[in-house]
């Protein structure tokens, strides 16, 4: 009993003297990088992404094949440990450990990181986890920037085209010649290429990928059109967007009978879209 009286007597000092801080305090801000997280293991289930050596709120969470974050997540600079579990309620599932990185951030920089290639043994390219740094440039007027990262397992070294047209199915006739970029390896990404910001009605630019030296299509998904700003609403990147800086990720489909997604839409590869500069504001 007399703990509990002292105890209420000094919750009820506090109460009279308050709890703020003094008024010259300043909250310390901490320096950020950005990054992009991506689940592309096509033969597992959820997965947890995690800080694990300071308090963060960075993280991707009960992560499905394919689950992303399209724009930027804050995460403190510094050497950043990382580690993948599995995604369950049960404790012996999500206190096993798939993976474990140090990612090094540095202010106002950007990272793409992607847990990519096969969980099943034997299977090529293995599991591993991919750190990319981004360098989005900077757009000259009327146009975007566009690039590929591949991380579609077992599908081999794949080029890009840029393709603008309404929308239609993307066949082998219909595109161009000039590839954006050529023999991409899984795990490695593209240059940046500065394309023409859509200006038709329709969403028409196409990031599309296909087995190297040839013109079989592999996936061609739209781009993310955006919304133009205005001066009350700051601008959504996109292709529709002059200024907008994106990256196209090619994933391969899921692989029958495992804990990934077995729905229509992850039994055909896809692209994941990152948008990695947003255009400038509009808004005041």
């Amino acid at each position: 009993m007399t703990l509990l009286r002292s105890t209420a007597i000094c919750a009820a000092a506090l109460g009279v003297l308050g709890c703020k801080k003094d008024a010259t305090f300043t909250e310390p801000i901490p320096d950020y990088a950005g990054i992009h997280w991506l689940n592309a293991v096509p033969d597992t289930g959820q997965q947890d992404i995690r800080v694990i050596d300071i308090v963060s709120n960075a993280g991707l969470f009960d992560a499905n094949f394919r689950g992303s974050n399209m724009f930027y997540e804050p995460i403190e600079t510094g050497a950043r440990t990382v580690r993948i579990f599995n995604s369950s309620s049960v404790d012996t599932i999500a206190s096993q450990v798939l993976a474990t990185t140090t990612v090094t951030t540095a202010v106002g920089q950007g990272y793409t990181f992607i847990h990519a290639g096969f969980a099943r043994t034997g299977q090529t390219p293995a599991r591993a986890v991919l750190v990319i740094p981004d360098a989005p440039p900077t757009p000259a007027a009327g146009q975007i920037a566009v690039r590929a990262i591949n991380v579609g397992a077992g599908l081999g070294n794949v080029d890009v085209f840029l393709v603008k047209r309404p929308v239609v199915a993307t066949t082998v006739d219909s595109l161009p010649d000039a590839r954006a970029a050529s023999n991409v390896a899984f795990g490695t990404a593209g240059a940046y290429v500065a394309v023409g910001a859509d200006t038709l009605a329709a969403d028409t630019l196409r990031v599309v990928f296909t087995t190297t030296g040839t013109k079989t299509v592999l996936a061609a998904v739209l781009a993310p059109a955006g919304v133009v700003g205005t001066t009350v609403v700051n601008p959504i990147a996109g292709s529709r967007v002059a200024g907008s800086v994106l990256t196209a990720v090619l994933v391969p489909r899921s692989v029958a009978g495992s804990a990934a997604p077995q729905t229509a839409a992850f039994t055909v590869p896809s692209t994941v879209y990152f948008v990695d500069r947003r255009p400038a504001n509009t808004a005041p």
